[in-house]
C-alpha cells in the first residue's frame, strides 16, 4: 500500500484526533477502557472476553518513511551515509500497532525524547479488527 493510499484510508476512516490525558491513572483512562469494551461488545460480534486482552503489550512502530536501495548501495553504506526517504518532511508519519496501520501523526520532542502526536486515528472498531 502506498503512502498516499495509507493516508487516504486514515483520512476516510478516522474521526478528528482527540486529546488524551497525560496521567495514565486518570479517570478518563478508565472511562476510555470502559467505552472501548462497550463499543467492542456492541459493534464486533464474537469478541469473547476482551478484558483478558486489555493488559497485553503491543508493539508500536512509527514509520518516518521508506527507501529502496540496490544491494550494492547497501554494501557501500558507511557511517555518516545519508539515506533519503520517499516521504516529505511535511507529510505525517505512519503509526502501526503490531504491524497494522492504525493512525498517522507528527513527530515531536518531549523531554529530549522523540514522540509522536496522533493527528488521525481509525475508529475503535477498525483498530480492533486490524490488531486482532
Amino acid at each position: 500500500m502506498s503512502n498516499d493510499d495509507t493516508q487516504a484510508t486514515i483520512d476516510r476512516e478516522a474521526p478528528a484526533a482527540t486529546e488524551t490525558p497525560d496521567d495514565a491513572s486518570s479517570p478518563l483512562v478508565d472511562q476510555e477502557s470502559a467505552a472501548l469494551t462497550r463499543d467492542l461488545e456492541e459493534d464486533v460480534p464474537d469478541t469473547g472476553n476482551l478484558d483478558l486482552l486489555l493488559d497485553v503489550g503491543l508493539k508500536i512502530t512509527v514509520e518516518l518513511g521508506r527507501a529502496e536501495l540496490k544491494f550494492r548501495d547497501v554494501l557501500n553504506l558507511t557511517q555518516g551515509s545519508v539515506v533519503e526517504l520517499q516521504r516529505q518532511t511535511s507529510e505525517p508519519v505512519d503509526i502501526l500497532v503490531n504491524g497494522a496501520l492504525l493512525a498517522s501523526g507528527e513527530v515531536v520532542v518531549v523531554d529530549d525524547h522523540f514522540a509522536v502526536r496522533i493527528t488521525k486515528l481509525l475508529n475503535r472498531v477498525e483498530r480492533l479488527k486490524r490488531v486482532l
